[in-house]
């Protein structure tokens, strides 16, 4: 190699190689940083819609507490003397040995409820060896409110040992019942079925009224859809009596 007599190396000319050399930089002190950064799930808030919205539901499950209490009132099981509702009918004292039904030839589903005035009254079987009418009625019912009047004649016409009419009101309250018992005078008994247990058994509806009767020894005779006529109430007074063999004979009006 020849060496240039000029040139004399510098330490300002030697370049350093870069080829093998990492560069690193210097960390930055941050006094402020957490011991843990990793990103939080936000919580979202959904607006005032959802709190209106739980809000308006709790309302609501208030509401119906309340009025499930106020309907029931003090109608509850046994507030008039032993349980309430449909009660078994004794084998001894069903003559058909099938099921009780409200069919015609069928024994009538027993039954006991408080009357409008909170007095105690007899089980449906009690009334054996009288007929009995059973009206089931509610006050918003325009037919109901026609029949009645008709109803109330029919009872007094039948005495205290004549035909017996028993009003089956339909879940409304007591204070209600009570008012249309006071509208239209009614002295007949008016029984409140305040969870519905009777009407249930005798197939009612919302259609009404409708009236079983019922014979002597508690079997189904007729039913009665609608409102009553005075030809109806006149043969029901025949059956009671005896003396219409024909026109108690079983079937639907």
């Amino acid at each position: 190699m020849i060496r240039n007599p000029h040139y004399s190396p510098s330490p300002l000319a030697v370049v350093p190689s870069h080829r093998h050399t990492r560069t690193r930089s210097p960390a930055i002190a941050n006094p402020e940083r957490a011991p843990d950064e990793r990103p939080q799930r936000r919580r979202e808030y959904s607006g005032a819609a959802s709190t209106l919205g739980v809000a308006a539901l709790l309302v609501l499950i208030v509401g119906v507490g309340i009025w499930w209490f106020e309907l029931r009132g003090d109608d509850g099981p046994g507030s008039a003397g032993g349980p309430l509702g449909i009660v078994a009918l004794p084998d001894a004292l069903n003559p058909t040995g099938r099921a009780a039904a409200a069919d015609p030839g069928r024994a009538a589903p027993n039954f006991k409820l408080a009357s409008v005035d909170g007095s105690s009254t007899p089980a449906l079987v009690d009334y054996r060896g009288r007929w009995v009418l059973i009206n089931f009625w509610a006050s918003w019912c325009g037919p109901c409110r026609q029949e009645t009047p008709d109803l109330q004649r029919l009872h007094e016409a039948q005495g205290p040992s004549g035909l017996v009419i028993l009003g089956v009101n339909q879940q409304e309250r007591r204070e209600t019942a009570d008012a249309f018992v006071s509208e239209f005078n009614v002295t007949y008994p008016i029984l409140l079925d305040s969870d519905g247990a009777v009407n249930s058994a005798y197939r009612v509806g919302r259609g009404m009224p409708i009236s079983v009767l019922v014979d002597a020894s508690g079997i189904v005779r007729r039913v009665f859809f609608g409102r009553i006529d005075e030809d109806m109430l006149a043969s029901i007074g025949e059956c009671a009596a005896g003396r219409a063999a024909d026109a108690c004979a079983g079937g639907a009006g």
